[in-house]
């Protein structure tokens, strides 16, 4: 493995890319070298900000930029899929937010025909937390998994929000809406349980939509084969929640800040800043006994960047996270098709 850190470029300035920097700037074996923005003054003040030194007024500069190793791409849903394939074309590592758009498979393959590593912004699969509540399951320590509920949810701050004055709120910029931006989460810890197996079919169980004709909140129920299933509900309608729980025939496990892993606290930081948390979670018996344990915080941006830089420097590409990626991005489909139809959608080749 080589002995040097990562270089970073930053492709975009939308507000998840605070979060993101912050923490690339603490990972151990990373550090962010430049910025790109449309207008170079805006990157510049992005740049000056948040401590990067080099700002760009082209998304196709920075990926000209021969010293960079791997860029981070929170550009909006409807642009990621080109702007994945001109990062892989130009030899660099794609670090893409989520959710994915139509067409994210091609943009998948392009990324391994140029020899380059693709992963989702799916943050808290990297978490200490995560890693530990795997174990339990491989262990066999719940059982056979057999059913899922999850839910990410919380109120719009304002009518103007809620009608499409947010990105999750305009079909043009998030063509899911809510679904797209929050359901992602659900649907993510739900493939998570299960092992990334597809289910056998998906049926969105409510939609309300905006005056824009934006998903605003839904729920759905995914079945999977052997009488397993799952539901979920995500949307800007609702008190905030962020859990899951994974039930198997010998246990559960719950997590009730999954998203942010800031507890059930009201605080909102998580979400939009460095944060450390995921400090616990709940792991039950087949007879009712919750017993809560503890695990050590952490700051789930810097868990990603890290795992993500060693595989750039070890050169030893890891398959696992396109395919999961492509496994919820599949089931996210099949819902917003089930939402538009209203009619259960079943996916071929489970």
């Amino acid at each position: 493995m080589e002995n040097r850190n990562v270089r970073w470029g930053i492709i975009g300035t939308a507000e998840i890319a605070t979060k993101v920097v912050a923490g690339m700037h603490d990972a151990a074996n990373a550090e962010v070298v430049a910025v790109a923005s449309r207008a170079l003054d805006r990157a510049q003040a992005w740049a000056k900000e948040h401590n990067v030194p080099q700002a760009y007024g082209s998304y196709d500069e920075l990926l000209a930029d021969d010293s960079i190793d791997a860029v981070y791409l929170p550009v909006p849903t409807a642009l990621r899929n080109e702007w994945i394939k001109k990062a892989a074309r130009a030899g660099k590592h794609v670090y893409a937010e989520k959710p994915l758009a139509d067409g994210v498979e091609e943009a998948i393959a392009v990324c391994k025909e140029n020899g380059v590593q693709f992963m989702d912004g799916t943050m808290w699969l990297h978490s200490t937390r995560t890693k530990e509540l795997e174990k339990h399951i491989a262990n066999g320590d719940i059982g056979d998994v057999k059913r899922v509920t999850s839910a990410f949810t919380f109120k719009a701050p304002s009518k103007e929000w809620y009608e499409g004055g947010n990105g999750r709120t305009d079909k043009t910029r998030e063509p899911m809406g809510c679904f797209g931006d929050q359901g992602w989460y659900p649907i993510a810890a739900t493939m998570w349980s299960f092992g990334y197996e597809l289910p056998e079919r998906v049926q969105m169980t409510h939609v309300s939509k905006n005056s824009v004709d934006t998903i605003v909140a839904c729920g759905g129920t995914l079945w999977f084969s052997n009488g397993r299933m799952a539901t979920f509900d995500a949307g800007c309608e609702l008190a905030h929640r962020s859990q899951f729980e994974t039930v198997g025939d010998a246990g559960l496990i719950r997590v009730n800040d999954l998203v942010g892993g800031q507890g059930r606290t009201g605080n909102f930081a998580a979400y939009g800043e460095k944060f450390t948390g995921s400090t616990h979670y709940v792991l039950g018996d087949v007879e009712g006994k919750d017993t809560e344990l503890q695990v050590p915080a952490c700051d789930h941006v810097v868990k990603l960047v890290e795992r993500f830089s060693n595989i750039v420097l070890t050169g030893k590409l890891e398959d696992e996270w396109p395919k999961r990626s492509t496994a919820c991005h599949r089931v996210m489909s099949a819902l917003f098709e089930s939402a538009e139809s209203g009619r259960a959608v079943y996916l071929a080749n489970h």
